[in-house]
């Protein structure tokens, strides 16, 4: 505050800016002196014959737009914490600056807690060519979904799988980009593993498969069909690939009696001491009798098969007392 014989002014010592003038008349005199109560905050003002008093209230209610206007968002931030309106600017503001300083990923961090249209905010990262910064627009938007908005979730995931996706196979045809490569598939399977969104991907799996199967990314299919707990797909995927050793270990760790019967005729052909050792594993759990199309089929052929086929008989005559 300065104190002049005809006026006081409110000068604001962000900007230097005038924010409150009063005039006094020569009616009591020109004004003497100013001073403020240390405890109600109060100013006074005496002239010769008047005193006058004023009453400061919500003197920093205007700083954060002093603190926006000159690109000091953090302080701007701190003067309207319980002002959501008048945060949700600051942030809009924030997100513009760094948008067009092409700081865009800080941008899409800003964008992403504001009110504005999603789709404009969306499009204007597509406009702009920046994959990176859309993903953590999206990442952030997902975040701070209501449980109850379910929906949203659903499509937010499959658009992020989709740009997840696209990056990948990017990053995986440049060598020069390997260390990238292993980040960004970290971070990949760190999205499809969230407790959050695993929930909205089981409901739309089928979608996932297809975009999976779309770019050719058997290696995230498997990892994907683990997290749903789709072994029969997992082990599909080994046999289609001859893997037959992997398929018989998600068999032995998941210990599924159906996919053992399924799956064990196949595998029988080309690992069958394997197999019947895991089948002698699931002692009881499985019955013998579902597993006569894989003894009857390798029981007809020579060497291991036969051989092996014969040790899981024993083993049920003598170990599970089975005779029929």
């Amino acid at each position: 505050l300065l104190l002049l014989p005809d006026r006081i002014k409110a000068i604001c010592i962000l900007n230097g800016q005038v924010v409150f003038e009063d005039f006094f008349t020569e009616k009591f005199g020109p004004l003497k002196r100013m001073v403020r109560d240390p405890v109600l905050g109060q100013i006074w003002i005496h002239t010769e014959r008047a005193v006058y008093r004023y009453n400061v209230k919500q003197e920093s209610r205007d700083v954060w737009k002093m603190y926006m206007s000159m690109d000091r968002f953090d302080l701007a931030k701190e003067f309207c914490k319980d002002r959501p309106e008048c945060m949700d600017m600051v942030l809009a503001k924030e997100a513009e600056y760094c948008f067009q300083k092409k700081k865009y990923k800080e941008s899409a961090k800003c964008y992403a807690l504001t009110q504005n249209y999603f789709e404009e905010i969306a499009l204007k990262f597509i406009e702009a060519k920046q994959e990176v910064a859309l993903m953590e627009f999206l990442l952030k938007k997902l975040l701070n979904l209501k449980p109850s908005e379910k929906i949203q979730a659903t499509l937010l995931t499959t658009w992020l799988t989709e740009l997840y996706l696209n990056r990948l196979g990017t990053l995986e045809s440049d060598a020069s980009k390997k260390s990238t490569y292993l980040k960004t598939r970290d971070e990949f399977r760190a999205f499809l593993g969230t407790q959050k969104n695993k929930d909205s991907l089981i409901n739309n799996r089928a979608s996932i498969y297809e975009l999976l199967a779309s770019h050719g990314d058997t290696e995230h299919m498997v990892y994907f069909a683990v997290l749903m707990q789709d072994y029969e797909r997992v082990v599909s995927h080994h046999c289609q690939h001859d893997d037959y050793k992997e398929a018989l270990k998600v068999l032995s760790k998941h210990k599924d009696e159906k996919l053992f019967y399924k799956f064990s005729p196949v595998l029988m052909q080309h690992i069958p001491q394997a197999v019947v050792d895991s089948w002698i594993e699931m002692g009881k759990r499985l019955d013998p009798k579902n597993l006569i199309p894989a003894l009857v089929n390798y029981s007809q052929s020579a060497g291991t098969q036969i051989n092996e086929a014969i040790r899981y008989m024993e083993f049920c005559v003598e170990e599970l007392k089975e005779t029929e």
